[in-house]
This record gives structure tokens, sequence and C-alpha cells, in this order.
């Protein structure tokens, strides 16, 4: 890169409470073994081959527990998880690519344990994807945040281009999760918009992604680290948010709603296809505080039961605290179809057009063959067609 940016070299003083210090700040410890490296470019690494460098970190209580397995049958234990995300020279992930950072995390009773992987120079790939082979080896499910999309294609990629097989596991992708049930809360479900709605996280003076590729091209045209140490920090950081949140959305799935803003719609039409009492305990709870969404998703719960007292209740609830077409559609084809009251039946298809909201082609399809079936009906004394 040419001269550093004011931006940059504020990042560069940031450096020095960075590395290990870093890691004692969010409660971690080194627990590597092997010969340190002399570089002093890189305090707290040791050195695994001649571009090979590797950093081991420990978090004592941090584990998190195993999703039901209704939810996520990849793994019969937390200790068969990893949590791993990469840094490349490109985010577009094609051949040109490489991975030049590699971090995982894994629970160990009830600790969380780190290790990164750095490679220094691109002849050293090969011995660098050895180890992050021998690294992933152990794990049977793969936890990242869009790590199916992009991370484990690139691996993959670069695995086939050094004459190396390597099939990823089982995976789980958070983000497809996190938007399910955090987007119409945040909008954005980057993993920074998720650290600061649902983590509590915010990160003061983080390297951009789209720096990053720069930042270690310039240390292979320098020698110097300038601010790789922060990198490897935003490395760090990726991978403990994927496995808090991780812990979090199990939380979620068990029923803790306590301390977590979440789409409790979202949650709930998750929970109803594989534990439906729990989905609809979240969906009524939802509805009690104001989410007509939900009330419309759990009416359709009872209504695929049979519960029709329940569905009514929520139908007629909609249509007097909201002007619902989709309460007032449903009420006309319960009356029409299981009440056989088509006097009420057409009546409520009316009340839909005397509103005057503005309604979509559908909509107004639907609502015309219905008031025509219905005055059908009632010419013929309500006989079927």
């Amino acid at each position: 890169m040419p001269d550093e940016p004011p931006r940059v070299r504020r990042r560069i003083d940031y450096l020095k409470h960075v590395g290990e210090g870093a890691a004692r700040e969010r409660g971690g410890a080194a627990v590597d073994s092997g010969v340190p490296t002399a570089d002093p470019r890189f305090p707290g690494w040791v050195r695994k081959g001649e571009y090979l460098y590797r950093r081991r970190l420990e978090f004592p209580g941090r584990a998190v527990d195993l999703w039901d397995p209704l939810f996520s049958p990849e793994a019969d234990s937390a200790d068969h998880l990893v949590f791993y995300d990469t840094e490349t020279t490109g985010l577009s992930g094609g051949a040109g690519s490489l991975i030049f950072l590699f971090g995982a995390a894994w629970c160990k009773g009830h600790d969380l344990r780190f290790e990164q992987l750095f490679l220094s120079d691109f002849p050293g790939e090969p011995e660098f994807l050895q180890a992050v082979q021998e690294l992933l080896r152990p794990f049977s499910a793969w936890v990242s945040y869009n790590g199916k999309t992009f991370d484990s294609h690139l691996l993959r990629s670069r695995f086939l281009m050094n004459g190396m097989t390597m099939e990823p596991g089982p995976q789980v992708d958070l983000l497809h999760h996190a938007r399910r049930l955090w987007r119409s809360i945040t909008g954005d479900c980057s993993l920074k918009a998720i650290e600061r709605a649902v983590l509590g996280v915010t990160r003061e003076m983080d390297v951009a992604g789209e720096d990053i590729p720069l930042v270690w091209l310039q240390f292979l045209r320098t020698g110097a680290p300038g601010i790789l140490p922060a990198v490897f920090e935003h490395n760090l950081m990726d991978i403990t948010s994927v496995a808090r949140l991780y812990g979090i959305i199990g939380s979620l799935l068990r029923g803790d709603l306590s301390e977590t803003p979440v789409d409790e719609k979202a949650l709930g039409g998750w929970l109803l296809d594989r534990s439906p009492d729990s989905g609809a305990a979240v969906l009524a709870e939802a509805f009690r505080k104001g989410d007509l969404g939900a009330g419309a998703a759990l009416s359709l719960h009872h209504k695929r039961r049979g519960e029709w007292d329940r569905a009514v209740e929520i139908w007629e609830t909609l249509l007097s605290e909201s002007r619902s077409i989709f309460a007032a559609v449903e009420l006309a084809k319960h009356l029409e179809h299981r009440a056989r009251d088509l006097r009420r039946a057409l009546d409520m298809v009316e009340t839909i057009a005397a509103w005057g909201l503005p309604l979509g082609a559908r909509d107004r399809q639907e609502i015309r063959r219905r008031r025509e079936r219905l005055q059908r009906k009632l010419a013929r004394g309500g006989q079927p067609e």
C-alpha cells in the first residue's frame, strides 16, 4: 500500500494493544507448544514451517451447548463442532484468491480453544493447507458465517489447485439463520451488524474486510507486518462471535427469549416445523405483545391441527384490531365451508370490499370469485354447486 492514511495510522497505534494483550482482555491465554519463533514480527506465534506460523489460545468457560438434534443433527457433541473463518487475498473467491489465514475454534469441556494458521508467502501454501486439513480432521460439523457459500468453496478450490483433496463436513451456516431471526430487526445481516444488535459488541478499530487483502500483499512486498496483527485480531473476533452466536441461537431454540432481541414470528415459525408446542408458545407470546403477523402464523397452525375455535378467535381478534384482509378471508372460508353460514360469509366478503383498501391482483380475483360463488349458492338456497 502507499503511505498509510490517518485511518490506517490510527490502526497501527491500536496494534500496541492487540495480539496477546487483546487475547488476555478477552479472557484468553496462550496454550501453544513448540519452538517459539525468533521472528519479532510475530510475538505469540510458533513457527511450524518455513512459511507457516501457528497461534493457539484458550478461553476458559466459553464453550457453547450443542443445538437440539431436531435443528442440527450434524454432530452428537459440542466437542465435534468447529467454528471457522478465513482471510483471503480477494473477496470474489475466484481462482486467483488465496487463503493466507485460517482460524478455528472448538469446545473442549467447558472451554473454547482457538487456533490460527498463518501463511507468510506463496510457496508455503501446500504446507499451510496440510495444516488446515489436520486441524479440521477431528470435527464432524463445520460452523461458519457465510462459509457454506464462500469459505468452504475457496478451501476446496485451493486444495484442488495444489493436487490435494478436501471435502467439507456437514455445514451449519449461521448467516442463513441470522437472516431468518434478525433481518427484520437489523436489516443488514453482516456479522458486524449482528454483533452490535445481538451480541452487544462494537468493534472500535477493526480492519475493514476490503483492506485485508492489501495488508497481506503489503507484508509480502515489505516484510514488515504493518497492521497484520489487527487482521489476526479481526479473524479471532469473527470466530469467537460465530461461536457466541451459535450458543445464542441454541438458547432461543430452547425457548430462552429473556435477553436476546429476536423476530419472534420467525423464531416461532422455525420451531413449529420441529417442536410445534414450543413454536406455538413463542407465536402466542409475540401475538400477545402486538405482532399481528405472529397471530396470523399461529392461526394457520391451529387451522392445520383442526383447532378451529382457537383459529377463529385469532381471526376475530385480528379483524377487530386491524383491517386484516387475511383474517377476513380466513373467516369467510370458515363460515362458508365449516359453519355453513353463507350469509355471514358473504357479509365478510362485502366487508372487505367496503374497506376500500388497495388490493393486489390475486386478492381482487380471490374476493370476486368468492363473492360470486356465495351469491350463486344463496340464490339456490344454499345448495352446493
